[in-house]
């Protein structure tokens, strides 16, 4: 299942004519704590990933921000139209699909790019969305904005299309984060990359420390080429 927990300007932008009666998209949170959902939502096994979404507006055009709890990965869009769930969706999972491809090959992992997408679309293909903050998330969101309008200000226009998004992608990726949850700093392209490898390439072994290291030693060695 996919959760993506909206602040109320992604609410409004999502579902701007709610009608009083209608069943809505953006629906009360079933807990508090997104770590809380799969038990309540009885879930059992199921994979969940958790996404925070915030909108802005920059140069008087909405732009949304999103970024997956757990490995903090990030990604901004431009040019969707409001009130589209369908049209954000299918953005977020063919853009996550085509990065997470380009960063194994940048690792110097030679893997099927299209391998994954079966088994993610399996996993998650209920979602919902809930109406819920996320202090911590919310806070490198921020961070982000400000990344995004920086970066339009310095190209004179906000990016158009999934190329021009992923080169902001990549900048927010590789800022180092840290979470109450994690001892020390990490990348968020990394845990990301590790955690699509883990979960939805068959026959890849489940030893974090040891992707970590070979996502690690396989770009020093491009960069070193």
């Amino acid at each position: 299942m996919l959760i993506f927990n909206c602040s109320r300007a992604f609410a409004d932008f999502l579902e701007p004519a709610a009608r009083h009666g209608v069943e809505t998209l953006v629906t009360p949170a079933p807990s508090p704590d997104p770590d809380e959902d799969a038990a309540a939502l009885r879930t059992g096994a199921a994979p969940v990933q958790q996404w925070l979404v915030h909108l802005v507006r920059l140069r008087r055009k909405p732009c949304v921000l999103a970024m997956e709890l757990r490995t903090r990965y990030a990604m901004v869009f431009t040019g969707l139209k409001k009130g589209d769930a369908a049209g954000f969706i299918n953005a977020l999972i063919e853009r996550l699909a085509n990065e997470m491809a380009f960063a194994a090959n940048e690792a110097g992992m030679a893997l099927h790019p299209q391998a994954p997408i079966a088994r993610f679309l399996a996993h998650h293909h209920a979602f919902r969305f809930f109406l819920r903050a996320h202090r911590s998330a919310q806070a490198h969101l921020k961070e982000i904005a400000w990344q995004l309008a920086h970066c339009s200000d310095e190209a004179g226009g906000l990016p158009v299309g999934h190329e021009a998004c992923a080169a902001v992608d990549a900048i927010a990726n590789r800022t180092p984060r840290k979470t109450s949850t994690s001892e020390d700093y990490f990348y968020p392209g990394e845990e990301m990359l590790v955690d699509w490898l883990i979960t939805y390439y068959a026959g890849v072994a489940p030893d974090r420390e040891a992707l970590l290291d070979k996502i690690s030693r396989g770009k020093r060695n491009r960069r070193c080429a």
